[in-house]
């Protein structure tokens, strides 16, 4: 700051007696002069001869002469006093620069020449009056506090004799009861040998120092005092150089014996000792810090001991790297929870191996046990369930009667409770779960299990959507009540999806079979609609003969002329799984449709693969009977 100011004061334009600006104006007027008498005598010469008129044309040219050389004066005194008025005012402006810099720093400036000489501003912040100035050293010292004056009196030699630069704080006297103020004093000689200086109130700085020195000393205290964590401090060399009373109890060696001794040397196991040492240099030397973690280090009779250790590097006020571990007793713990894992793992031996999930509840029905079998059955990874209530998999407890067969459960007046219910898979697909819940003799919470009765119950509806298919054939229905039925069993088995059957007629237009679930205007548009390729889903699939997928059919190329009908009906996603003869003459075609964006799983294609075969089957017999084309809605 104080080289900042110098260089500033020296920078500045000082306006001096010159002879410059004098000896340009004779110049400027000699050389018109002469140039003036030399030019226009010979140009008189040129225009005439006679003396009378010679003598008038002298006169003119001497009044022109005296016009010209003042308007000459002029123009360059104005110029010469622009350049002055310039200077002036590029002075003002870096002296008020330089007083608003002064400002905003707080500083004050002086000057010394056998007295000090000081600005309004410095006798301000020496508490002394207008007329304390100039001054002398002895009566410096007199302003500052009597332990201060030694200190100052030397400094101030050594800037005056010496030219040494100055830079010392120092506190005003002041009465008793007043606060404390510390003003810094600086100062430095110029390439003109002048002692400039500054002074600045640090009282702020000095306060916060000394908060900040309580602040480290509370926190020192803290560690000394904190039975339970172990403090080291090591140098570069990873010698102690701090070791406070938790961990001499902690590790077993005093103050005096672990102090100038390594790290490694005193509670690393010697196995470990190499890798240590070479993790803390390459932190040194810039590389991966050491992470906090749980390690097994040793006491002082070589007994093994646990802590959880967090490491911490810090320069010191001579900018030196210095390592300080902070370390945590675990002893207990490992000891509490070496038993605990005992106890766990027989548990876990006695349910890891079933086939079923067994899971418990907290009173919020929020999951706090898993074992295995729930991956398994649920698709959800266990560390990623637990915490989630339970309902997040079984939709169905939140509602009528399941709702309240779980209060009767929690509230005592139910033992248990069995229930067969659709579990979410993570791909939004669902499988049928047989759901068992009992109260918790432990808590207010649940255990249950969950057994995966999906293929099986597949299997059960696939055989009597067979038999029911199979006794409508023989009773000779309708084929549109046999393909309706056909809808609501596949429905039944997957409540996500929206069904409907198209069939083909031999002009190969679509007609609706069935459709269920999908509104009737939705069903009057597509009705009669030609199959021909991307013509939507089915139509795509009845002109192909292929199974077509559209995930999103806002974004599909087949989709985009039927958006508004589709979006009129709220469907998302459609995929169509056409049928055939045994000729492999496209029947007809599903359509099911979704709610929301996705594709189907292969267990989804397989079920609607077997209903195919159901209604290629229904749609042959119908069509092989005389009356078929009466029955039929092709």
């Amino acid at each position: 700051m104080l080289r900042a100011f110098i260089a500033e004061h020296q920078r500045v334009p000082r306006m001096q007696p010159t002879l410059k600006g004098p000896l340009r104006l004779a110049g400027a007027y000699v050389l018109f002069s002469s140039a003036w008498i030399l030019g226009s005598d010979s140009l008189l010469k040129n225009l005439t001869r006679d003396a009378e008129q010679m003598a008038s044309l002298q006169t003119v040219k001497g009044l022109v002469f005296i016009l010209l050389s003042s308007l000459l004066i002029f123009i360059i005194a104005y110029r010469d006093r622009l350049t002055q008025q310039q200077l002036l005012n590029q002075l003002l402006r870096k002296s008020r620069q330089m007083q608003q810099s002064l400002r905003n720093a707080a500083l004050a400036h002086w000057e010394y020449n056998d007295n000090f000489y000081w600005s309004d501003e410095a006798l301000a912040l020496l508490h002394q009056p207008p007329e304390r100035n100039p001054s002398d050293l002895e009566q410096l010292l007199s302003w500052l506090h009597p332990g201060e004056r030694p200190a100052v009196q030397r400094a101030m030699q050594a800037l005056i004799f010496k030219h040494e630069p100055l830079s010392i704080s120092a506190r005003l006297n002041q009465p008793q009861q007043a606060p404390t103020l510390w003003l810094m004093l600086r100062a430095e000689v110029d390439e003109q040998g002048k002692i400039l200086g500054t002074v600045q109130d640090i009282s702020g700085q000095k306060r916060d120092e000394s908060a900040l020195r309580e602040s480290e000393q509370r926190f020192r205290q803290l560690f000394e005092q904190t039975p339970r964590i172990a403090v080291q401090g090591y140098d570069r060399e990873r010698r102690v150089i701090y070791w406070n009373q938790a961990s001499t109890q902690l590790y077993g060696y005093s103050l005096q014996e672990v102090m100038g001794k390594r790290l490694e040397e005193l509670i690393v196991p010697p196995a470990e000792r190499r890798k240590v040492a070479d993790a803390i240099n390459r932190w040194q030397l810039g590389g991966p810090p050491i992470p906090a973690a749980e390690i097994e280090l040793q006491r002082k009779d070589g007994s093994p001991v646990w802590v959880f250790s967090s490491h911490l590097m810090l320069r010191n006020s001579r900018e030196q790297l210095e390592l300080y571990c902070v370390d945590i007793d675990l002893s207990q713990q490992k000891r509490v929870d070496s038993q605990l894992h005992l106890s766990e793992t027989r548990y876990r031996e006695l349910v890891e191996h079933l086939s079923d999930a067994i899971f418990m509840t907290d009173d919020q029905q929020r999951l706090v046990f898993l074992n295995p079998a729930w991956s398994r059955i649920t698709g959800y990874p266990a560390h990623a369930s637990l915490g989630q209530p339970l309902q997040r998999f079984i939709p169905e407890i939140v509602q009528p009667p399941l709702h309240l067969y779980l209060q009767e459960l929690s509230q005592g007046k139910r033992e248990s409770l069995r229930h067969e219910a659709y579990l979410h898979n993570p791909q939004g697909q669902l499988r049928r779960v047989e759901l068992q819940l009992q109260h918790s003799e432990t808590g207010q919470g649940l255990r249950g299990s969950l057994r995966d009765i999906h293929e099986r119950y597949q299997t059960q509806q696939l055989q009597q959507a067979r038999n029911a298919v199979l006794d409508k054939l023989l009773g000779q229905y309708p084929l549109e009540q046999i393909l309706e039925a056909i809808s609501l069993r596949l429905e039944a088995l997957n409540p996500h999806m929206l069904v409907s059957i198209m069939l083909l007629d031999e002009q190969q237009n679509m007609h609706v079979g069935a459709a269920p679930s999908l509104p009737m205007d939705y069903r009057q548009a597509v009705e009669g609609i030609r199959a021909d390729l991307q013509v939507g889903s089915c139509g795509h699939a009845l002109s192909t003969g292929e199974l077509v997928i559209a995930e999103d059919i806002d974004q599909h190329p087949y989709w985009q002329d039927y958006l508004e009908l589709t979006r009129a009906a709220g469907l998302q996603a459609c995929w169509s799984l056409p049928f055939k003869d045994d000729r492999g003459q496209v029947l007809g075609t599903f359509g099911i449709y979704g709610r929301q964006p996705g594709r189907p799983a292969p267990a989804d294609i397989a079920l609607v693969t077997e209903f195919t075969r159901l209604a290629g089957l229904a749609v042959r017999m119908q069509r092989s009977r005389p009356t078929a084309d009466h029955q039929s809605p092709t």
